[in-house]
Order: structure tokens, then C-alpha cells, then sequence
């Protein structure tokens, strides 16, 4: 007999889905985010007499890298999946980190830029609402996989998914086939996913929230005066703070140290300097500070 699911009313179920056209829905959608990416970059680009051969030659430069930092964040927040060197280097098995590919891509990419004297500031305002975007979608992947289901829930308020009987869901998250659960089990065993009960869809929060910050630093960045570089630095205090967020409702990440993941320490670091950046900006030189640059 089906246990209940603990969210009726906003529990989203449906089988996830391994592959399109024999593509994993990561790796697919992780693409489709980088190219709508980049077109809106390259718009935003051109709009501001910037090189674009110059930035397009950065962005091939930090897809490779973003991906060798997302693998690296991967194995050092989850230690205990990996026995050897060879286990590491697989990257289809396993799988990667947001947070590190995005630092190393964008720290590779400020390399190629400063080496050719564009303003960095510059570059990084106009890149931030397109990365947000790219994120955004990207996290499509996870939700048609089911990958990064988090803790059981009975709120009203959460973006929940019920496990369907019978699924094959996400590679870490069973037990799979998805089942009811049997005895001296139930759907509050936090790291179980059982057949009935609801769990935060982590990956949905991170898309709403992405999406929702694209907007706005688009709306900032084309309305409303600013120093350069406070968009990107809002951009860092924005997802820092939703993943600080959305990443204590997930429920298999290792958690070292006081209770938090991983991705919560590098993000309650990232939201500081994101704060002391915006302070810098906006009180180093008071002509900035009253006549703001314009993106127009």
C-alpha cells in the first residue's frame, strides 16, 4: 500500500527523464544555458563597442576551465565518492559543482581579458545577467533528471516533487525503482526517497531564484545608473544568498562543517566580498558616487 504523499496539494510528480535523444539532460541543457548565454552577451557587447573577438576567445577559454573547477568542487565536497585518481578523472561518473565551475571560469576568463586591456568591471556588469540566465536553464537538466532532490516536506509553501512508484530517479538518490516505504521506514528518513512522499525540488527553487536575478540585473544594468562593476557584484550577493538558501533544504550533500554544505561556505564567503565590493564601489570617489555610469 502507497504511503501518502506528505504535500498533495503542491507535489509535482512525473517520471523523470534520463536522456533526449541519448543525451543526458545535464549536459544537454548545460548547453543550451551557455549558448543563450553567450548570444546575450554578445548583444549586450556590441551595444557598448566592446571586442567581441576578444571576449569570445575568454568564453572558450573558461568553458574548458569551468568545467575542470566544477569537477574539482565536486571531489572536494563529496571525498567519499572517490577511492583513486582514475575514479576523479571520470567525469561522467559522479558529477560537478555549480559554485567551482563558475569561479574558475570567470577568474580564466578575467585573465584573457586583462591580458588584452579590456575594462574589467565592464565586462563582468554586462556578463552578469547573461550567466544568471544561463543558470537558470541550465537547472532544467537537473529537474527533467530529478537530480538534487532535497529534504522531505509538509509545507504549503514549498516546491515540492512526489516520487512516482516505480521511477528510476537520479543516480545517489533511491531507493530506485522508486517504492513505497516498508516497515520501520518513512517519508521523514531524511536521504531516502520513497514512492508517495514529497521532497523540496531543490533544483527548482535555484531556477525560480536565477531567473527572477536575471531580470532584475538586466533591468539594472539597462535602467538605472550604476559605478561598474555593482552589477556583477550584485549578481555575486544575489546567488551566494539563494544558494545559501536553497542548499538547506537538500538532504545528501556532505555537510563538514557547522552543518553546511560545501556550496554554503564558498557562498557565505562570495556574499560578503559581494557586500564589501558594492561599499568599495559606491564610496571610493563621490563624483561616482552621485553621477553613476549609464548603460544605455
Amino acid at each position: 500500500m502507497s504511503a501518502p504523499s506528505l504535500n498533495p496539494a503542491l507535489g509535482i510528480g512525473y517520471r523523470p527523464v534520463p536522456g533526449v535523444l541519448g543525451i543526458s539532460p545535464h549536459g544537454l541543457l548545460a548547453a543550451v544555458g551557455i549558448f543563450v548565454g553567450y548570444w546575450v552577451l554578445r548583444r549586450l557587447t556590441r551595444r557598448n563597442d566592446l571586442p567581441w573577438a576578444v571576449l569570445e576567445r575568454a568564453i572558450l577559454w573558461a568553458i574548458p576551465a569551468g568545467i575542470v573547477g566544477a569537477r574539482a568542487d565536486f571531489v572536494l565536497s563529496h571525498p567519499g565518492q572517490f577511492d583513486s585518481v582514475g575514479s576523479v578523472l571520470q567525469i561522467w561518473n559522479g558529477g560537478l559543482a555549480l559554485f567551482g565551475g563558475l569561479i574558475v571560469a570567470i577568474t580564466v576568463a578575467l585573465l584573457v581579458l586583462h591580458h588584452n586591456h579590456l575594462p574589467l568591471r565592464l565586462v563582468l556588469d554586462l556578463a552578469a545577467p547573461a550567466i544568471a540566465l544561463a543558470i537558470g536553464i541550465g537547472r532544467v537538466g537537473d529537474l527533467l533528471l530529478t537530480d538534487h532532490l532535497g529534504k522531505p516536506t509538509t509545507s504549503a509553501f514549498a516546491l515540492a516533487y512526489r516520487v512516482p512508484f516505480g521511477a528510476d530517479l537520479a543516480p545517489g538518490f533511491g531507493p530506485s525503482p522508486a517504492r513505497p516505504p516498508g516497515v520501520g521506514e518513512s517519508c521523514a528518513d531524511v536521504g531516502r526517497f520513497f514512492a508517495g512522499c514529497s521532497y523540496h525540488l531543490t533544483p527548482a527553487y535555484d531556477l525560480v531564484g536565477a531567473l527572477i536575478l536575471a531580470a532584475f540585473l538586466w533591468w539594472l544594468l539597462v535602467r538605472r545608473p550604476h559605478p561598474e562593476g555593482a552589477v556583477f557584484a550584485l549578481f555575486v550577493i544575489g546567488y551566494a544568498t539563494q544558494r545559501l538558501m536553497t542548499d538547506a533544504t537538500r538532504a545528501v550533500d556532505e555537510r563538514p562543517l557547522w552543518g553546511m554544505t560545501g556550496t554554503q561556505l564558498a557562498a557565505f564567503v562570495l556574499a560578503l566580498a559581494g557586500v564589501a565590493c558594492i561599499g568599495w564601489l559606491y564610496t571610493r570617489d563621490r563624483s561616482l558616487r552621485c553621477a553613476p555610469r549609464r548603460l544605455t
